[in-house]
């Protein structure tokens, strides 16, 4: 059962209030603002409650008019990229998982006129901005899509985020961009709340590793709640175990993105907490959170 910010469990349905609320909001027009957390690219084939939750919000949204992409593999220093292809190609940009992961194909359409125009918003914010016709999906892309809107019919814009950057700058990409969810466009930050892959090779691992997650997972969500959006840009600097939880921090910028497109001008005001939507953990440590904000 989906949740607001209280609750600990593992989620898999959407509650008929949770439901109601997305259905109302985005009957004024105004479409979500969503991060999504992608874990594995098994995620495109595998059962697990993050699928079964994904499908399940697919057809409780609306359907948009369009989907403006931040994904952590799509991570680029210098200009931001923004893909302009009519049809970009699906791109297997990971190793060593099933045959059946690589025939994967996402045939969505590209939106050539809507990537001009977030070019034309990201350009005057300030940011060097510039169309890629060369980009493609990446795993960060199609595999929640996948399970979000399988048809792959509706129109994508990628747009390319920069780690090495910090959580204010990707705050001001959703701040520049957020003006489109008026239009129909469904904002999407995919990355995780948690993401240490090497620990879950790491022999002997750290005994402490549980708790360092759900230490970190909770300052976030107590945050949300707080409407504290200074430290939640500072959190590489305050929030507990970052470096653990984020060994790169590529995995958590696209939630600076969608916090960005889901709130008011400035970092001064307090925060509109999200909706958390769904809460799962695998392998001990990588926190799979959905949240969506929708004012």
């Amino acid at each position: 059962m989906s949740t607001n910010m209280s609750g600990s469990k593992s989620l898999r349905q959407i509650s008929p209030e949770v439901s109601e609320q997305l259905k109302t909001a985005t009957s004024a027009g105004v479409m979500p603002s969503l991060f999504v957390s992608h874990g594995s690219p098994m995620l495109a084939l595998d059962d697990s409650d993050n699928a079964a939750f994904l499908a399940e919000l697919g057809q409780v949204l609306p359907r948009p008019k369009a989907i403006l992409v931040f994904s952590a593999h799509t991570d680029m220093g210098g200009k931001v990229r923004i893909a302009s292809s009519e049809a970009p190609r699906t791109v297997h940009d990971f190793y060593g998982f099933p045959d059946a992961l690589y025939q994967v194909n996402y045939p969505a359409p590209g939106a050539p006129k809507l990537a001009t125009e977030v070019a034309d918003l990201l350009q005057t914010a300030g940011f060097d901005a510039e169309l890629d016709e060369q980009l493609g999906w990446d795993h960060g892309l199609w595999t929640p899509l996948c399970r979000l809107y399988p048809a792959a019919d509706i129109p994508l814009v990628l747009v390319s985020i920069d780690s090495r950057q910090g959580a204010s700058y990707h705050y001001r990409l959703g701040q520049a961009i957020k003006s489109l969810r008026t239009d129909g466009v469904l904002v999407l930050g995919s990355g995780g709340i948690s993401h240490n892959l090497g620990e879950l090779f790491r022999r002997p691992g750290d005994p402490q590793k549980v708790e360092k997650m759900q230490s970190f997972v909770n300052w976030i969500a107590d945050k949300l709640t707080q409407g504290d959006l200074p430290a939640l840009l500072d959190v590489e600097r305050q929030a507990p175990h970052a470096r653990f939880n984020h060994p790169s921090i590529e995995h958590l910028m696209p939630f600076y993105v969608a916090l960005g497109a889901g709130q008011g001008e400035g970092v001064n005001e307090a925060t509109k907490p999200p909706l958390r939507l769904h809460q799962s953990i695998e392998l001990q440590i990588l926190a799979l959170y959905t949240y969506a904000w929708l004012e």
